[in-house]
């Protein structure tokens, strides 16, 4: 069946029903309510004589997963995973209804089109279509989940941790990827194989209390909490330039001259200036992939107007590089404010580390064939990421997990990170249309290859046990 007839009767309908769905989470245990998308997907495919699984953590916060049983069980299983949960949207902010999913102009206007209904509406098109094509080599499975906006704990979390047999797999293609990059000579899609860890602390600052209207050497609490947020804000961790940030900096940059300086860790971040004046986004992504980061983010106290507040809290959000964990972040926290213990306590009430994943595997060298088919002269930059997805908690697990898309040239990084969460978000029906056609490809292409590797990972893993 022609690829565009497959997204404008299966994929484009079924991501206009997911955006009207408006499964906004805002981090509330009763918001998301993506129950009603999960059915809208089963219903779907069950048109299609397709059997599916739904698994509940909350009777409104449901999950779904179905398999194409493949032809080789010496093949390894691929899935595609996906999320149908929303960030909230501001109408007033939005040339068109954000959640009305209006087709204007080639593209598919709406909350989450970007992020990433769109890709999950592929998905399960590609599914669709892979279910009555000749059976794929190894199995296909389809996840879709709940709450990945609000750490996945209704969703990715409880179905590793819940079920994890259902959903075990060896390859996995989710978001954040295939942003295209139109700098050097080949233009570039990116392929995330990782992305950093998260670690939330609160800290805790003493003070004396007294009279809001005698404040002469008031021993506040909030001043204190508030020069550690601003010593916070102006902390820079020095630059890890590892091969995957070598080749994202080489990528991101748009002349030879910053190329050159961020290749050396002294130079890095003139050459990162150099781009934020020309790519903030960019810059961005480049950053934090490249170092630990912290961002004070939340200063509360629970005193009144007209009183010296005796304690006061800082959240700070801290994103960690693969090896780190609590103790490394509590060291930069110190070293950062300069206190003593005596001045502040902390505490970490969130960890999960950061996560990486192989580069060099079949599913990259499929996707690498496919693409010079489908996006000829575009090649793979590799990426990894300052945010979090679901696919953390499969990576945990040992599966292989890429962020991408087959997105055209339509959908560059500036484009996609001025409208992932923001205003007017909206996607090419171009871009569903090449990443439909790599995904139903995806299984096939695979190949034997992917057998072979899978048997070395798992002799090594037996012989290192």
């Amino acid at each position: 069946m022609e690829t565009e007839r497959v997204v404008a009767d299966r994929a484009i309908p079924l991501l206009q029903t997911l955006v009207r769905n408006a499964c906004v989470n805002t981090g509330a245990e009763d918001s998301g309510e993506e129950t009603r998308s999960i059915e809208a997907i089963r219903g779907f495919l069950s048109e299609f004589d397709i059997e599916s699984s739904i698994l509940y953590a909350r009777p409104d916060r449901a999950n779904l997963v179905a398999r194409i049983p493949g032809r080789d069980p010496l093949q390894p299983t691929l899935a595609f995973m996906g999320h149908v949960d929303v960030v909230p949207a501001d109408a007033s902010e939005w040339s068109r209804d954000p959640f009305g999913g209006e087709v204007i102009d080639g593209e598919v206007w709406g909350r989450g089109t970007l992020d990433m209904l769109g890709m999950v509406a592929t998905s399960v098109a590609a599914f669709t279509v892979i279910a009555e094509s000749e059976p794929p080599p190894g199995d296909v499975l389809l996840i879709v989940v709940s709450d990945e906006e609000a750490g996945g704990a209704f969703g990715a979390r409880f179905l590793t941790e819940q079920h994890p047999d259902l959903v075990k797999c060896d390859y996995m293609v989710t978001e954040v990827g295939g942003m295209y990059l139109t700098e050097g000579h080949i233009p570039g899609l990116t392929l995330t194989v990782g992305e950093k860890g998260i670690c939330w602390a609160r800290m805790r600052f003493h003070g004396t209390p007294g009279h809001g209207s005698m404040p002469y050497r008031a021993d506040n609490a909030v001043v204190k909490a508030s020069k550690a947020a601003e010593a916070l804000s102006e902390y820079q961790a020095k630059p890890e330039l590892t091969p995957i940030i070598r080749d994202m900096a080489d990528a991101f940059m748009s002349d030879r001259l910053s190329r050159f300086l961020a290749r050396l860790p002294g130079t890095f971040d003139l050459a990162l200036s150099r781009l934020y004046t020309r790519n903030p986004g960019r810059a961005k992504f480049l950053h934090t992939a490249a170092r630990t980061s912290i961002s004070p983010n939340v200063l509360t106290t629970g005193g009144k107007v007209n009183i010296v507040p005796a304690s006061a809290e800082l959240e700070v959000d801290i994103r960690l590089l693969p090896g780190q964990g609590v103790e490394h972040a509590q060291r930069m926290l110190r070293e950062a404010i300069g206190d003593s213990d005596e001045e502040v306590d902390i505490e970490f009430f969130e960890f999960y580390p950061s996560t990486l994943s192989e580069l060099e595997t079949p599913l990259k060298r499929a996707t690498e064939r496919i693409l010079a088919d489908i996006l000829p002269n575009t090649r793979i930059v590799p990426m990894f990421i300052g945010g979090v997805t679901d696919g953390r908690y499969w990576r945990q697990r040992g599966t292989v997990v890429y962020g991408f898309a087959a997105n055209t040239a339509e959908l560059t990084m500036d484009r996609f990170s001025e409208m992932i969460h923001g205003t007017d978000e909206r996607i090419p029906v171009s871009c569903l249309e090449r990443n439909l056609e790599y995904l139903t490809r995806l299984p096939y292409e695979l190949g034997s290859d992917a057998a072979g590797h899978l048997g070395e990972r798992v002799s090594a893993r037996v012989h290192a046990e």
